[in-house]
């Protein structure tokens, strides 16, 4: 008995750990709205659950501002070419992705240009059937 009630615990705290780990996309980041960014890259974060980049930006009153970019998980990313040093600090890069519904400052990343002219995308095939 006591290792039923023990396993029906453990089996709730997972399902409502994942459930409550995922967001959703269409409630943080708005379709609608895609936008193109160009800055300095700042801060990398290479890791799970999803890759960042902070980016520099001068906004149109010739303010810094600093974006939180946020990309595809590492492993989509490096099947799609991207590696933990493909953006580094101090790169000038531009972005165009869907800004944020409430922070006008963060974007879920579509695609990235980069110094050297080669452009990569974050954009998952559910992303491209989705709109297509």
């Amino acid at each position: 008995m006591k290792y039923r009630v023990l396993l029906t615990c453990i089996t709730a705290f997972w399902v409502h750990s994942s459930a409550v780990a995922h967001h959703s996309y269409a409630a943080e980041f708005d379709r609608d709205s895609p936008m193109t960014i160009e800055g300095e890259v700042v801060e990398v974060w290479f890791k799970s659950p999803h890759v960042r980049y902070y980016i520099k930006v001068t906004d149109d009153e010739g303010n810094e501002v600093t974006w939180d970019t946020r990309g595809l998980t590492p492993v989509k990313l490096v099947r799609n070419g991207w590696m933990k040093d493909t953006i580094k600090v101090g790169d000038r890069i531009k972005m165009h992705g869907h800004i944020g519904r409430t922070n006008k400052t963060i974007m879920s990343i579509l695609d990235v240009w980069l110094p050297d002219g080669r452009v990569l995308t974050s954009r998952s095939v559910a992303y491209d059937i989705d709109n297509q």
